[in-house]
């Protein structure tokens, strides 16, 4: 079954843009100019995969993408979606073009945090077995029970380890430079010896007590 990705007035099949004419190929730029780089290879080839931090990193949420390219966005996920039940060997299946829809449609609705390029990472996890067995079934709700499960562990786990990496970055110990000054040796001779102000100041008490002895003398 070959699915067909239509991009403006552009038809990719099983979303690969490898038969495409220069011209056509321009045009594809174009249209899709508000996704990221790694977004547009994405829809634009159906081999290419990412490990879950190249997606989250890299990737285009999909809420962002709907707003800019909707038509794009919801017809490449359809074609996501249609390649997963092909190739996933299940009894019950999503098999007509309105489970097709209304599973897409979930998607957008549940999970509008998540990127393209976490959602093809999903979808291969998926064929790989990673989220357990599927017991001959794979519709709707459980594609999206395994794109919750993504969410709660996957990148869960990936944005922990980035947060302790940015936190241990920020409070990274200060080296010790061996040929910055030793403040306490700068100092030193300062510490030991009193500045000459105090040292008038000290004479200017002294000389202000003499003098009022002095005039409490000639009072008595």
């Amino acid at each position: 079954m070959v699915t067909k990705l239509k991009i403006g007035k552009l038809v990719l099949d099983n979303g690969n843009a490898e038969n495409l004419t220069a011209m056509e190929k321009k045009d594809l730029v174009q249209i899709t100019s508000h996704l990221k780089d790694s977004t547009i290879s994405l829809i634009t080839d159906s081999r290419i995969t990412f490990t879950p931090q190249e997606a989250w990193e890299t990737g285009t949420n999909i809420q962002t993408a709907v707003k800019h390219n909707p038509a794009i966005v919801r017809g490449w996920i359809l074609a996501e979606v249609g390649r997963l039940v092909k190739e996933v060997d299940a009894n019950k299946t999503l098999s007509t073009d309105e489970e097709l829809q209304f599973c897409c449609r979930s998607i957008l609705d549940d999970h509008p945090s998540l990127k393209l390029e976490e959602l093809r990472t999903c979808f291969n996890m998926i064929r790989q077995g990673k989220f357990g067995k599927l017991f001959e079934r794979l519709k709707t709700a459980e594609i999206l029970e395994c794109l919750r499960q993504y969410e709660g562990e996957v990148r869960a786990e990936i944005m922990e380890r980035l947060h302790r990496e940015e936190k241990g970055e920020k409070f990274k110990p200060i080296e010790r430079n061996e040929d910055a000054v030793n403040l306490t040796e700068l100092l030193k001779d300062v510490l030991e010896k009193p500045p000459p102000i105090i040292k008038d100041f000290d004479k200017m008490g002294a000389r202000l007590k003499n003098r009022t002895e002095n005039l409490a003398k000639k009072k008595d």
